[in-house]
């Protein structure tokens, strides 16, 4: 055996021994092998391949259908500004109990109850120091709820008016069971809008309704059905 073999032969002995008694880690000590971590790091588990990138999680998909407004959305910037300046107060979402509804006929109110809370919202609007409020309501009903809201406000004798593709129905005036001082105006506005995504309905049916204590209901309730783009025109 040539001189070089020979003084090779004990690193080698070295070598076997060390990986014998110590396993793989002197050699990963000695620079040979990489680390096992640093190797396994590497190596992505199927989970983390599978997981989602960035952002993606959470990600509902968008209703394609009519939305329900909050409170704040529900007027146009023109009609709220002049709320404000009159100082009234916004309430938000009043439609709670039997009252805070954008009428005070018992059978409308059943009805607006009676629809799932995700598909309406009340928004009342007070003057402080005053019998001055407001309360317009905003739902999504279906064909037969519908007809049954334009038969209970026939039955009151409501005027009619075909506008804006729906009808606006009006009550001149209304007066409270409490005092006949307390006169407030009524005023309905339905037209069908696109169906919700969450609702099994194919026909669909927006009803916007104001009852306003010392005003004008039709003005609320024909701005928020523009603001919304119920009205068409």
């Amino acid at each position: 055996m040539r001189p070089r073999a020979k003084r090779l032969m004990p690193l080698a002995a070295l070598v076997s021994s060390a990986v014998l008694l110590s396993g793989c880690s002197v050699l990963e000590d000695w620079g040979v092998l990489p680390a096992v971590e640093s190797v396994v790091e590497d190596i992505a588990t199927p989970e983390e391949a599978a997981a989602p990138a960035a952002g993606e999680e959470g990600l509902a998909p968008e209703d394609t259908g009519f939305v329900i407004p909050t409170c704040d959305e529900l007027f146009s910037t023109g009609q709220t500004g002049a709320m404000i300046e009159q100082e009234r107060v916004n309430m938000g979402d009043t439609s709670e109990g039997d009252y805070g509804y954008g009428t005070t006929n018992p059978e409308l109110v059943g009805l607006l109850k009676n629809v799932r809370t995700d598909l309406r919202i009340s928004c009342t609007w007070y003057l402080p120091a005053s019998e001055s409020v407001s309360v317009t309501s905003l739902a999504v009903v279906n064909p037969d709820e519908a007809s049954a809201v334009s038969a209970a406000l026939a039955s009151l004798g409501a005027a009619q008016q075909e506008t804006g593709g729906g009808v606006l129905w009006s009550i001149d005036s209304t007066t409270s069971d409490e005092s006949s001082d307390y006169i407030a105006t009524e005023a309905h506005f339905l037209a069908s809008v696109p169906c919700p995504s969450s609702l099994a309905e194919t026909s669909c049916t927006a009803w916007v309704s104001t009852n306003y204590a010392f005003g004008q209901a039709e003005t609320l309730t024909l701005d928020a059905a523009k603001n919304l783009e119920v009205f068409a025109g």
